[in-house]
């Protein structure tokens, strides 16, 4: 079994003063366990009510668990919620070892009960950090001294394992360091200091230099370098670009959202564009004029993909965080534009449309069925590992009231009537019938069919450049809240539940079909066969772009997705599945997208 990255390696030393952080979205710094909390708080009252400002820094990537076949270690708790302590060796800076009392790692809830870790969540150092007693350190009786034999300098130990994030060096960019780290997986040494005052460990990337370039340059990785290089120069910060749209006001996603949906419902037919998007096509008829037969005068027939960052961005939310695309009757109230960051309701209300008086839409679920989209509508749906399909009936009929002028009847307390019947009916009011879902549902989640077309909604999301990396992914479901590493859940007395900086709850990938990048390209993507049923699609694998074929000479081409863009050459089958094999889809669409939006021809965009 694949064991946890292990960090016996990792540098550290003991200094007399407190070393600076490195910014990034886990802290680079280990407090103390705290594990019962207060039984007398005011609960919310007393809370800051925001941690969103945590995620908003800058942020780097990290030496993260892949998921799959992992056993990760944490710090041991007894049944009463106290830190269970217990000899080990600890090697001092000067390579003596002591054994001494600290708070114990485990990798099991029960014995043979084995910890896993969810792919993407960090992977937190293991060390005992310690400082060196000088004048400016006092001891205390409950510190734990060591002496060296030879040196006689005495260094405090910190009673708890470091637990910091690991910043790791590009590959692409530095190659292999650990000839110079002596770490695996090209993390990036760290210098760890216990802080005795505030009793937790701090953590630095190492303040020495990486390459001496100066003066004569020193040659790394096939490039010379004439200016000194330092370790904190390796570490890399993620782009995020267009992904910054994770950090509007959900007002904004909602409305991106409800955009995306009434372009699908106008659809007369909707299928996979070459890198995974949802192409729609539309009939397009005159409003006034007639033809022969005196129908409404047809005009054109516009096939385009759902390009908008933010409508992708907000599809992809939706879709991981429910499972499929059905807006919820009870969350069918208009959009309010003036919560959470958004438009103050004063400016609101001047506005020229204002306020909408209309319900959020909802997707039409017979459509999309039909056009063979029936796992993006299958709220209710259990799909049961014999391969049957159990339907709960959690898709229902439901009536909305309307006014007599159209708009969306709303109660003194701006509550929709979702129930609507005609006995109720006052002013010429009525109902009108929609099929859906009430309220939304824990037991609905992402899984199956979803992940391929939720890893197109990030792809076509992100900017034409770049990749598709594992810590981008992770960010932005922490910034959508689709992972859960900031805020407190408290009960109705006020009392904490869960506090998520602590106890962080991240995306578990690890139902996510096995990704074959040459089956998906081959037989899922490109142009749909025709002649085929609406409901069952077959694709060609194929695409058209422009290719030059000499200076200024373009030549309209089709060619095979998967030779043109991947020369035929499959996935690392190390990332296929987990967090690594949705990656892989993703980035994966992405270059498909850079590919055709470079060569596109502007008829076919």
């Amino acid at each position: 079994m694949k064991k946890m990255m292990r960090n016996s390696l990792m540098s550290f030393a003991c200094f007399p003063v407190v070393l600076a952080l490195l910014a990034v979205p886990v802290p680079l710094f280990a407090k103390p366990p705290v594990v019962v909390e207060p039984v007398n708080t005011d609960g919310p009252l007393l809370d800051k009510m925001s941690d969103s400002g945590e995620l908003f820094g800058d942020l780097y990537r990290i030496a993260r668990y892949e998921g799959w076949d992992e056993i990760k270690k944490v710090p041991k708790f007894g049944a009463n919620g106290e830190p269970v302590y217990g000899p080990i060796t600890w090697t001092d800076p000067e390579g003596e070892d002591h054994e001494v009392t600290v708070q114990l790692l485990t990798n099991e809830t029960a014995p043979g009960e084995y910890i896993f870790p969810v792919g993407g969540e960090p992977i937190l150092t293991e060390d005992y950090a310690c400082v060196l007693v000088d004048e400016d350190v006092t001891i205390e009786a409950d510190m734990i001294v060591v002496e060296n034999s030879n040196s006689h300098k005495q260094y405090i130990v910190s009673p708890y394992p470091s637990q910091c994030v690991q910043p790791v060096a590009d590959a692409v960019r530095w190659g292999n360091i650990y000839a110079k780290s002596k770490l695996s997986d090209n993390r990036i040494p760290l210098v760890m200091t216990y802080d005795v005052t505030w009793k937790r460990t701090e953590c630095e990337v190492k303040p020495e230099l990486f390459l001496d370039g100066e003066p004569d340059g020193e040659t790394w990785n096939e490039i010379t370098y004439y200016k000194d290089i330092y370790w904190a120069d390796l570490v890399q910060e993620v782009e995020f670009g267009r992904l910054n749209l994770a950090r509007a006001p959900k007002a904004v996603l909602d409305a991106s959202f409800d955009e995306a949906i009434r372009s699908l419902n106008a659809a007369d037919d909707i299928k996979i564009d070459a890198s995974g998007r949802l192409m729609v096509t539309t009939e397009i008829y005159d409003e006034f004029l007639t033809d022969g037969a005196g129908d409404a005068l047809w005009l054109e027939t516009v096939v385009k993909a759902i390009d908008s960052p933010k409508e992708n961005l907000a599809l992809y939310v939706k879709l991981m965080e429910d499972g499929h695309l059905i807006t919820p009757a009870e969350e069918r109230v208009p959009i309010d534009f003036s919560l959470n960051g958004g438009i103050p309701i004063d400016q609101l209300v001047a506005l020229e449309d204002g306020p909408s008086d209309a319900p959020r839409p909802t997707i039409d679920i017979v459509k999309m069925k039909l056009f063979g989209l029936g796992h993006l509508v299958d709220a209710g749906i259990i799909y049961n590992d014999d391969g049957t399909i159990t339907d709960t009936g959690t898709i229902v009929t439901y009536s909305i009231r309307m006014k007599a002028d159209g708009s969306l009847y709303l109660d003194g307390d701006g509550n929709m009537d979702i129930t609507c019947t005609e006995g109720e009916l006052v002013d010429d009011q009525y109902c009108v019938e929609y099929e859906g879902i009430v309220t939304a549902s824990d037991s609905n989640v992402c899984s199956g069919d979803d992940f391929p077309l939720a890893a197109s909604f990030f792809s076509a999301a992100a900017d034409k450049k770049g990749n598709i990396t594992v810590d981008k992914i992770v960010y932005i479901n922490s910034i959508l809240g689709i992972n859960k590493v900031v805020g407190k859940v408290y009960d109705d007395d006020g009392k904490l539940l869960v506090n998520y900086a602590k106890n962080p709850v991240y995306f578990n990938y690890n139902t996510i079909p096995v990704y074959d990048r040459l089956e998906t390209f081959g037989q899922h993507r490109g142009r749909a066969k025709v002649g085929q049923p609406a409901i069952e699609p077959v694709y060609d694998g194929m695409f058209e772009f422009l290719e030059e074929i000499s200076p200024g000479n373009w030549l309209h081409t089709e060619d095979y997705i998967n030779g043109r863009v991947f020369d035929d050459v499959n996935v690392d089958p190390a990332l296929t599945s987990d967090i690594g094999g949705f990656t892989s889809m993703s980035d994966d669409d992405l270059q498909v997208i850079k590919f055709t939006h470079t060569y596109q021809i502007p008829g076919l965009r």
